[in-house]
């Protein structure tokens, strides 16, 4: 399987349109679909994020593998992070975007997560 063939595949399995993948990169759209029609390959860096956001590595990703190989920890989100069923589109895109945040930056977002959520509570 190509490298542009493997990301439409994953792509796919997490239901998710280019355009929902190209603004988790904040990248146009034009340019995701350039990866997935095989015209320009994306950088390392790209399938890092990728990867990242995707909860996978990078061999499965690019099809040299057949299955992510997550660690224990992350098995127990992953088992049903991407059922359908489980999560909305919507709620996959905010998990992958905050796959991406840094280690260190990460109990900020969160923080302000909760403090919109709590601004916004109906009473």
């Amino acid at each position: 399987m190509t490298l542009a063939e493997s990301l439409k595949k994953v792509r796919k399995e997490h239901n998710l349109t280019q355009q929902d993948v190209a603004n988790i990169l904040d990248i146009d759209r034009t340019t995701y679909t350039f990866y997935e029609t095989g015209k320009t390959p994306p950088s390392y860096f790209t399938l890092r994020k990728l990867a990242t956001a995707y909860n996978c590595t990078l061999d499965y990703l690019t099809g040299e593998e057949n299955f992510p190989h997550r660690n224990a920890a992350d098995n127990m989100v992953a088992s049903h992070a991407y059922d359908p069923i489980s999560l909305k589109k919507e709620e996959q895109i905010v998990l992958m975007c905050y796959r991406l945040v840094p280690d260190d930056k990460k109990a900020e977002v969160l923080e302000c997560l909760k403090k919109y959520v709590n601004n916004n509570k109906q009473v």
